[in-house]
């Protein structure tokens, strides 16, 4: 573990360096006429690298403080010849520099300086940056900022983070294995993959990344922020992986462990020139359709080793287009190369609105025995959280997704392992509804009988009695007895009844609750088992998981998939703060606390040194709690929702109706008669 810094020394926080590149970028919004992954990305290459000796070779004459010794004038010529040293005397960066030209003359000297200047206020060496990847990081959300404000057309090249962390999830890197990402873009799924491997204990120099990329921009960005992450001995080629994949020597297609990529979507392609055609084994779609997608996803299983892995994500179209698309999906499940199929919520993408599915696929003897033959598929369109311009996929979402393919087994509504017979029956036709349909049941049909006589029929009530029961609530409570089949509102009336309802489930969800806090009071030392060298952050979390699963699921208020998107969203929530527990320990967490303006406020005015412990394990068990008290709680609305509905279809007979209009009809003669009109 490594020692506290000093109180008086600022971290440079991921959070930190993000707002302040924000503010900077803001501030020359449109007076720089390179992207700002191409002008702020080589200038914090270059700072971090002037400020931390031994993280890239660089000239005492070309570091940071000389680019500025030159002079205001001769700065764009000063910073061209450092990145052109940085380059020359750092093998991996060969070329990388190629198309950055701070000395262009259509650039503004005095904003190019201004821009120079700020990031001289930076210092960017280990001793100040509070993890080693926070300049990695920072560069990669500001990625994410401009791929959400430049549309579809710009956001080409950016996959949304959190699906590069569930194709990792589902491909499962292990150290000193080859990663590789065909269609590399902003690096996205090689740095899920790497660090997947250290949440896992590994380290993430004993993986080996290859990646190709056809867009010069996005090369450029790409090998940038894998630098900026410290994954220095990378190898991503500036070239069309579909037209020239990376060779293993002179004339052997490259073959690797793991393959995680999500290639541009409906694009035409061409044969002519095309190297190694007997990739595509099971067919050729036409060249000027815009269907490429199975190209792609045939070049994929070319490259697998044959005991290997890979995730390949496209748009769901390739699961029943007809033609050749139904000859390669015939060939590639017949011999057994297709894991799973997993359909994504829409409008997730950047750069396209439409559904889309990740295809995990096998390499020519990777799958076991008992897996053979089947097909999982797994209906995740819902899975999503829904925002104004774009939806998210969060970490409950990839827990409950993950969880699904691990266990690869049957949950309705959700998940089907589906034989190779029926695929066949089913012309291989892959479209996941036809599996697995998500469809929310219908309301029953009305009952014609309580819709005219008036009551509710019992076998509606029994049909979702299984919520109400778990909550201790006794449905006779609720409806009274009436007529055989039947039940009645109380004379109060079902909305006036409908708001006993929480508290007649009060009890139940407060031992509920009292169950999530002697739990954590009795795991929290799990958390702190990171706080020790050689405890895995990934087995902490699955021990979290498995003890809560197994203390709440019997109480029967939550499910197996609530109560595991609660720690995972909990988790990400916290990634840094346990980041940094592992990394300083309880004190460190509270510095970093400290550090964080939004955070002030929780901590106590005066801190004593030795009770970090218990207060950092307070905070984080206080907030896992706050999560599933509010699951606990949208669960008890539900019964709320359902009595309401229960009312507003039965609480009114045409039996009532009539009274009514009669009760109304005799009032009106009375007052007509009493007013002479008789």
């Amino acid at each position: 573990m490594t020692e506290v810094p000093a109180l008086h020394q600022e971290l440079v926080t991921v959070d930190g360096l993000e707002d302040f590149l924000l503010r900077t970028l803001d501030r020359l919004r449109g007076d720089v006429i390179l992207p700002f992954p191409q002008i702020i990305g080589p200038l914090l290459l270059l700072k971090r690298a002037s400020d931390q000796p031994d993280f890239l070779h660089l000239p005492e004459d070309c570091r940071w403080n000389s680019v500025l010794d030159g002079g205001p004038d001769r700065l764009g010529e000063s910073l061209n010849r450092a990145l052109a040293a940085l380059e020359a005397n750092n093998s991996a960066l060969r070329d990388l520099f190629h198309h950055v030209d701070f000395n262009d003359p259509k650039q503004d000297r005095h904003v190019l300086a201004e821009l120079v200047g700020s990031v001289s206020e930076l210092s960017l060496s280990d001793d100040v940056l509070e993890f080693p990847d926070v300049v990695g990081r920072a560069f990669d959300r500001l990625l994410m900022r401009s791929a959400s404000a430049v549309g579809a057309k710009g956001s080409e090249s950016f996959t949304p983070r959190t699906v590069c962390q569930l194709m990792a999830e589902l491909v499962d890197p292990q150290p000193g294995q080859s990663i590789a990402d065909p269609h590399a873009g902003s690096g996205g799924m090689l740095l899920s993959a790497t660090q997947y491997v250290t949440e896992h204990g590994g380290n993430q120099t004993d993986l080996f990344l290859y990646g190709q990329e056809k867009n010069g921009t996005a090369w450029l960005t790409g090998r940038l922020n894998l630098l900026l992450h410290g994954l220095i001995n990378h190898v991503v080629a500036h070239s069309d992986s579909l037209i020239d994949p990376l060779q293993r020597g002179a004339y052997e297609l490259a073959q690797f462990d793991r393959v995680l990529t999500a290639p541009p979507f409906s694009l035409n392609y061409s044969r002519h020139g095309m190297r190694y055609p007997e990739r595509m084994r099971y067919g050729w779609v036409p060249e000027g359709g815009k269907k490429a997608d199975l190209m792609f996803v045939q070049s994929v299983l070319s490259v697998l080793r044959p005991d290997g892995t890979g995730a390949v994500v496209v748009p769901q179209g390739v699961l029943f287009r007809s033609g050749v698309e139904g000859q390669i999906r015939r060939g590639l499940i017949e011999d057994d190369r297709l894991e799973a199929v997993i359909g994504i919520g829409s409008n997730v993408f950047y750069n396209t609105g439409i559904p889309a599915c990740i295809l995990v696929l096998k390499g020519a003897r990777g799958r076991p025995v008992d897996r053979r033959g089947t097909v999982l598929f797994i209906n995740a369109e819902h899975e999503v959280s829904v925002g104004r311009s774009k939806n998210r996929l969060d970490a409950q979402h990839i827990a409950k997704i993950v969880d699904a393919f691990l266990g690869r087994r049957d949950v309705p509504g959700f998940a089907r392992v589906v034989s190779l017979k029926e695929l066949r029956d089913n012309d291989f036709n892959l479209n996941i509804r036809r599996y697995v349909d998500v469809v929310p049941p219908s309301e029953p049909l009305l009952d014609i009988g309580a819709a005219l006589t008036g009551g509710v029929p019992w076998r509606e009530v029994e049909s979702q009695a299984a919520p109400f029961n778990a909550f201790g609530i006794d449905l006779d409570e609720l409806l009274l007895p009436d007529r055989p089949g039947y039940r009645r509102f109380p004379s109060a009336g079902y909305e006036a009844t409908s708001a006993r309802i929480p508290d007649l489930a009060s009890a139940q969800q407060q031992a509920f609750l009292a169950g999530a806090r002697e739990w954590w009071r009795g795991h929290k030392e799990l958390v702190s088992q990171l706080a020790s060298a050689g405890f895995v952050p990934a087995d902490v979390r699955s021990q979290l998981e498995a003890s809560l699963c197994q203390e709440l699921i019997p109480l029967g208020l939550l499910d197996r998939y609530q109560l595991l998107g609660a720690v995972a969203s909990w988790w990400a929530e916290h990634e840094d703060d346990l980041q940094a527990l592992s990394a300083y320990g309880f004190p460190g967490v509270v510095r970093r606390w400290s550090s964080l303006a939004k955070d002030r406020s929780r901590l106590p005015e005066r801190s004593q040194p030795g009770e970090e412990a218990g207060f950092v394990l307070s905070v984080l068990g206080n907030d896992l709690y706050r999560r599933i008290e509010h699951l606990v709680s949208d669960e008890c609305q539900n019964l709320v929702d359902t009595y309401l509905r229960w009312g507003q279809r039965y609480a009114t007979s045409m039996a009532d109706l009539e009274e009514r209009y009669h009760t109304a009809a005799n009032r009106l003669r009375n007052r007509m008669a009493a007013l002479g009109y008789f």
